[in-house]
């Protein structure tokens, strides 16, 4: 979904302070990095995305350019903020939710998301993207789920393309034989 023509007029709006405007924005957006942040199994991924709402309608002011270069700029700071969350975690000790767990909260969930990862889950794609590294998970959401080109990963990473490229790759032949062995694995026992 994007706001598409009206985009220029909406930000704008949004950097004069216009309430309507943050909220057709939010609408847009927020589920591309709420799906982003939950792709990296963060203990409150609803919480990380207010964080990155609230550090960009303080900072929209100074935001220049259109609509995909706008999902970029708040794709980066979700990614500052997914790895500032999963620092304090590190650093607080405390047990993130388990696949298991987040499985469950999306059977809790009523809306096309929540089906959506059920789905997800079902296929195991949420167990083979949680084996990824931090960084080739980063790499493949953002690709996947954005739909962005490797320069623009590389600046939301700040990571020369190169590695963005070897991260994607690496990231998708591990995801590849994850799924696999699944698939293999429920043929072998008739699941």
């Amino acid at each position: 979904m994007t706001i598409g023509p009206t985009f220029a007029d909406v930000l704008a709006r949004a950097k004069a302070g216009d309430p309507d405007a943050f909220e057709v924005i939010y609408r847009d957006v927020s589920p591309l990095v709420l799906g982003y942040l939950r792709g990296h199994t963060l203990a409150d991924p609803e919480d990380t995305c207010g964080e990155v709402f609230v550090s960009a309608i303080r900072r929209i002011g100074t935001f220049e350019g259109d609509e995909r270069q706008f999902r970029s700029w708040l794709l980066t700071i979700a990614h500052r903020r997914m790895v500032d969350a999963t620092r304090r975690t590190a650093r607080q000790a405390e047990d993130p939710y388990t696949n298991e767990m987040l499985a469950a909260r999306a059977d809790e969930a009523s809306s096309a998301e929540g089906a959506a990862l059920e789905r997800l889950d079902a296929l195991g794609i949420v167990d083979a993207i949680g084996e990824l590294t931090e960084l080739q998970r980063s790499a493949v959401l953002l690709r996947v789920l954005a739909d962005l080109p490797v320069r623009e990963i590389a600046l939301i990473m700040n990571r020369p393309e190169s590695a963005v490229k070897a991260l994607l790759r690496r990231g998708t032949m591990t995801l590849s034989r994850r799924l696999r062995a699944r698939a293999d694995s429920t043929e072998v026992f008739g699941a």
